[in-house]
C-alpha cells in the first residue's frame, strides 16, 4: 500500500501546486462569485422584501392564510363547516356560500385576474392548482344556490361541495 501511495502522491502534489491548477482555482473562484451575484440580483429583481420573499420562493402570490396564518384559517373553516353538522338545509347552503367567499378571497389575493370567482377560475391553468375542476363545480353549485330560490340541496351534496373547497385548502396544507 505504501508503494502505491508513494508513487501516486508525489505527481498529484505536483499537479496541485502547479500554475495550471492555480489558474483553475482562480477561474472557479470568479465563477462562484458571479453565480452568487446572479442569485442576489434575481432576488432583487423579484422584489426582495418581507412579503414578496414568500412569492419568490413559492412562485405565486400567497395570502398569509395559506402560509403563516394557518391556525386562524383553520378556526374560520371550522365555523363554516359547523353548519353541515345540522339537519338544516339553509345552514348547508350558507356554509357553501361562505366557503366559496373564503376561497374566492384567497384566489383573488393570489392575484389571479378577473372580476369575480368564475373569471378568476377560468384564468387558472389546470397545472397551477390540482383541483381546479372541483372548484369550478363547487362554484357552479354556489351559483345555483344563489340564483335559484327553489334549489334543493341534500346533505350528501353539501358535504361533497364543501369537500371540494377543503381539497383546495389541503392542497396548500392549511387543513392537515
Amino acid at each position: 500500500m505504501d508503494d502505491i501511495f508513494g508513487t501516486i502522491l508525489p505527481p498529484l502534489r505536483a499537479i496541485y501546486h502547479s500554475a495550471f491548477f492555480s489558474m483553475v482555482e482562480f477561474i472557479l473562484g470568479i465563477y462562484t462569485v458571479v453565480l452568487l451575484a446572479d442569485i442576489v440580483l434575481l432576488f432583487i429583481q423579484r422584489g426582495w422584501v418581507a412579503g414578496d420573499m414568500r412569492d419568490t420562493i413559492i412562485g405565486v402570490n400567497m395570502p398569509p392564510e395559506l402560509s403563516t396564518k394557518k391556525p386562524q384559517m383553520r378556526r374560520k373553516w371550522d365555523k363554516i363547516t359547523a353548519g353541515l353538522k345540522t339537519d338544516n338545509e339553509s345552514l348547508w347552503k350558507v356554509a357553501i356560500i361562505e366557503a366559496d367567499n373564503v376561497i374566492d378571497d384567497l384566489i383573488a389575493r393570489m392575484k389571479y385576474p378577473g372580476e369575480n370567482m368564475s373569471e378568476r377560475l377560468d384564468g387558472i391553468n389546470p397545472g397551477q392548482i390540482d383541483n381546479i375542476e372541483e372548484l369550478r363545480r363547487a362554484h357552479e353549485m354556489r351559483n345555483r344556490i344563489i340564483h335559484d330560490e327553489n334549489f334543493k340541496l341534500d346533505k350528501k351534496q353539501a358535504e361533497e361541495i364543501i369537500g371540494y373547497y377543503e381539497n383546495f385548502l389541503r392542497y396548500f396544507e392549511v387543513l392537515e
